[in-house]
């Protein structure tokens, strides 16, 4: 699903990105991307569950991306912080998924009917999508909250 979180989520990538090989801290990236630097911190735990960034402690650490822009997909971020785009059994990336406890079975739901090409187009587009694609899309010095870039606790790293 698309929320907040997935936005920030979003957002602080990009900022890694930038970073390239510098390591930045909650703090940094909270700033310029203007994230509550809690929220973010949460957001950056679960993207470090995920593998998509790693996090090192102390006075130099902080986060970078584990994996190349080029090769991370939006949908795996959507995913990753904010669960399936279509949050129903039977619209899940799985060709034969769960149904709904009061599914009238596949065939005949029109929930489903009406939802699964708009739900297959959306996977389509957002897994064509690499996070090198939004950045390669932004001014080299605008933060990722800038009118460029609109789709519609305690942390690692220094200040902290």
């Amino acid at each position: 699903m698309l929320t907040r979180k997935t936005t920030y989520g979003i957002r602080a990538l990009i900022g890694m990105a930038r970073a390239g090989d510098r390591s930045l801290s909650v703090a940094e990236i909270a700033e310029r991307e203007g994230i509550p630097p809690k929220f973010l911190a949460g957001i950056l735990s679960d993207l470090r569950q995920r593998g998509i960034v790693r996090g090192q402690r102390g006075p130099i650490g902080g986060y970078q991306l584990a994996v190349a822009p080029e090769l991370l997909t939006i949908a795996e971020v959507v995913e990753t912080l904010g669960g399936p785009l279509f949050p129903f059994a039977c619209l899940g990336r799985e060709p034969h998924g769960e149904r709904c406890r009061e599914c009238p079975g596949a065939a005949s739901c029109p929930a489903r009917q009406a939802l699964s090409g708009a739900c297959a187009a959306a996977y389509r587009a957002l897994g064509a999508l690499a996070l090198s694609d939004i950045l390669n899309q932004l001014p080299a010095d605008a933060p990722a909250n800038s009118q460029a870039f609109e789709p519609g606790s305690e942390g690692l790293g220094r200040g902290h």
